[in-house]
């Protein structure tokens, strides 16, 4: 809920940049957004399709990262319009709110499916919890704590996205400018109406600190720990494993896990720009960073770029899917085969429909004609 670029540049209080060149690009990131949300919504409705009749934890995580995707990308429209507008935001404050609120329920959700679906491929592969399927009895409540769990935090963090954004008017010149709304954080609720001035945005510049270094570490470090720790102890241990049990299990447990550790890799590879630009913008702002006039503008300049990168995580994942898991394939080319076939079935009924409607329509015109032949014959007869 902190991700997205304010109308205009917040440069240091105590230096002066010159800004008037800063303008991101209004057409190529509302194309690159719509183009996400048509990939995604189709790919991960797919995903969904595939693999949420599976009955195994690591599919039911499998199938809640592409759910988390889809809550994401039906809002994406919106913040194309939003940039293709000049951060503009026309919709009003509820669906600020709401958009806000489920661009961070995303990264949260995304990113504690995979920790868990990381920390369950240890446990199965390292022996300390057999596959899912040897004990299907207890699949459902294990299944259902986990992923309860997995979106319960995620909201409770999300929520600050849906409880402090709202839409403000910004003026880009105190002169003659135009009048922008912009959806962006509002911490009044939390500074108090009594505290004004400089002492204002201090205590503002100190929760937006704060409610970013949340988002980096809960949602990007700690969860990079955890699944580095994982890695690492497995890499000791891969090849002892696979080299037991039956060459078709072996062979199932490597795809998987060429699955889940290609989509760790994509998340943290589009997240990890976004996260370094805002925690060098927040070190640069508190001058932990000596400042620097061109280094605040690379990062102004770069902000709409790296946030557009990290969006286009959601729909990338259905894309690794395919690439990297044969099962997925097979299921989705069964998928399309059943739509074309049920489109065919269509087509024809529609076909026949049409068929039947013209030969309705024809016969009365054929008993008209037939009538006509007989009467004139009756009368050549008669003279």
């Amino acid at each position: 809920s902190y991700f997205l670029t304010f109308p205009s540049p917040s440069p240091s209080p105590f230096f002066h940049c010159d800004y008037t060149d800063w303008s991101p690009s209004f057409s190529i990131i509302p194309s690159v957004y719509l183009l996400a949300f048509l990939v995604g919504c189709l790919g991960n409705a797919l995903v969904l399709w595939v693999y949420l009749d599976r009955k195994k934890e690591n599919y039911s995580l499998i199938a809640s990262l592409a759910l988390a995707d889809l809550c994401f990308l039906v809002t994406l429209p919106l913040w194309a319009v939003y940039t293709a507008m000049g951060y503009h935001w026309p919709f009003g404050q509820p669906l600020c709110q709401l958009s806000s609120f489920l661009t961070a329920l995303n990264m949260y959700a995304s990113v504690f499916s995979l920790s868990m679906l990381s920390v369950e491929r240890y446990w199965v592969l390292t022996g300390r919890r057999h596959s899912s399927h040897h004990a299907p009895q207890s699949f459902n409540s294990r299944a259902l704590w986990i992923l309860g769990g997995v979106w319960v935090l995620a909201g409770v963090l999300a929520l600050p996205g849906l409880l402090l954004r709202s839409v403000q008017e910004v003026e880009l010149d105190s002169e003659s400018g135009p009048v922008f709304l912009s959806c962006q954080m509002d911490y009044s609720m939390l500074i108090g109406a009594e505290v004004e001035g400089a002492e204002k945005e201090r205590a503002e510049m100190w929760w937006a600190a704060a409610l970013s270094l949340k988002s980096t570490l809960i949602g990007f470090l700690l969860p990079l720990v955890i699944l580095l720790v994982c890695y690492c102890s497995l890499a000791q241990l891969l090849s002892r494993h696979f080299g037991k049990g039956p060459r078709p299990d072996r062979r199932r447990q490597r795809r998987l896990l060429r699955v889940i550790v290609t989509l760790v890799m994509a998340f943290f590879l589009c997240w990890l720009p976004l996260h370094v630009n805002k925690t060098v913008s927040m070190l640069l702002e508190f001058n932990y960073v000596p400042y620097s006039c061109s280094l605040d503008q690379i990062l102004l300049a770069a902000h709409p770029y790296v946030t557009c990168l990290a969006y286009l995580n959601s729909c990338l994942n259905p894309v690794l899917y395919a690439a990297c898991d044969p099962s997925f394939r097979k299921r989705c080319r069964g998928v399309l085969f059943t739509f074309c076939r049920m489109s065919r079935r269509v087509e024809e009924g529609t076909k026949d429909e049409r068929e039947e409607g013209k030969k309705s329509s024809a016969s009365p015109i054929r008993i008209k004609e037939e009538t006509a032949d007989r009467t004139e014959e009756v009368m050549v007869t008669e003279g």
